[in-house]
């Protein structure tokens, strides 16, 4: 395998075990302004390009992640790259003309996304310009460190306005390690815009806003990308086959938004 390239992935409908008959359309098309997505065009095209490389050294089972340049490689990524790197640590990845900032990572969990632990690892920051007419052939080579400098998404406590309840399984028993993801669209199909720490035992959650509004929760026990199947996924709906949006006044706490998840297949 001498590399990933990304054009263009759905994934079969998945259905909720035990939810009410609602089908959650997974597959994904890979955002960025002014192009319907990462994918649709060949590596060739005049419209389009790329960046490619090699992650050392080498290194496998790395997720290699594309950001827009100056919005900070330390949220949810623009664009992850749908599987690891393999044995001989190459990749490459389809891209719209512009300028990226790349980053690799490692995670000992071997997961694709959510905050780096101890003894995980990391590249630096890479900044890539992409331009027309093809994958570049000046590769950007990451050399993967130690990461000492570990980042969480988790949002400032110094806002006063929160969103809080329980994650529960589908048996309605509070479900520890999940997350719960904040959304402005009633669509939830950007990156969310904050997220909570894990769950503990009891499955409690707080997520902090920099101010009132409507927002959209989801529940999930993965970070990051469209849920796969096996996912525990869920929606704040009350039971309706639509989310529900959370109204939230500035410096308020809503608690009771309890959330349910069900196993993706």
């Amino acid at each position: 395998m001498n590399g990933i390239r990304i054009d263009h992935f759905t994934h079969p409908f998945a259905r909720f075990a035990g939810a009410a008959s609602w089908l959650l359309p997974i597959g994904i098309a890979l955002a960025f302004a002014g192009c319907a997505g990462a994918g649709g065009g060949k590596a060739g095209s005049s419209s389009r390009g790329g960046v490619a490389g090699t992650v050392y050294s080498p290194a496998e089972g790395v997720y290699v992640y594309v950001y827009k340049k100056g919005s900070g490689p330390h949220g949810p990524a623009e664009v992850i790259l749908p599987a690891p790197t393999s044995a001989d640590g190459s990749f490459s990845v389809e891209l719209p003309p512009g300028e990226y900032t790349l980053v690799a990572r490692r995670r000992s969990n071997q997961d694709s996304a959510g905050p780096l632990s101890p003894g995980d690892q990391r590249s630096d920051p890479v900044d890539v310009t992409v331009t027309a007419g093809g994958i570049s052939r000046n590769n950007p080579v990451l050399n993967i460190k130690e990461d000492s400098g570990l980042r969480s998404f988790v949002s400032p406590k110094g806002w006063t306005t929160i969103i809080a309840g329980t994650v529960k399984d589908a048996d309605g028993e509070p479900l520890a390690g999940a997350r719960v993801h904040v959304y402005t669209y009633v669509q939830m199909s950007e990156r969310p815009k904050y997220v909570s720490e894990r769950t503990g035992p009891d499955g409690k959650y707080a997520v902090f806003l920099p101010k009132g509004g409507t927002y959209y929760l989801a529940a999930r026990d993965r970070f990051g990308g469209p849920p796969r199947i096996g996912d525990l996924y869920g929606r704040f709906d009350e039971g309706s086959i639509n989310p529900m949006g959370v109204v939230v006044l500035d410096g308020e706490k809503r608690e009771g938004i309890d959330i349910s998840v069900f196993r993706v297949w």
